[in-house]
């Protein structure tokens, strides 16, 4: 992972996203209504969905000199946009 870090790449991964959710068996946006092991699943998933997204907005502008970028830099309306109505998605 460190030869290839998770950043913006431009590709929409939210259809599989939604696929993962939807899978295993998590009919809504939350956990209300669930098994402690659907809980559990659902706990670890959404975990793992926030921690990749805060990584793309923290990597999302690609290096470039003509711009003044020396490295990848963060988007903070990206961060905003997953983030800002939803604050309880980082207390996972």
């Amino acid at each position: 992972l460190q030869l290839n870090e998770e950043r913006n790449t431009g590709y929409n991964g939210s259809h599989i996203w939604h696929a993962i959710y939807k899978e295993n068996c998590f009919a809504g946006d939350d956990e209300e209504g669930l098994c402690y092991e659907q809980r559990v699943l659902y706990r670890l998933l959404s975990g793992i969905h926030s921690s990749t997204t805060i990584q793309i907005a923290n990597r999302y502008f690609a290096p470039n000199a003509r711009k003044g970028r020396k490295g990848w830099t963060p988007n903070a309306a990206r961060f905003m946009e997953a983030f800002g109505k939803n604050p309880g998605y980082l207390k996972n």
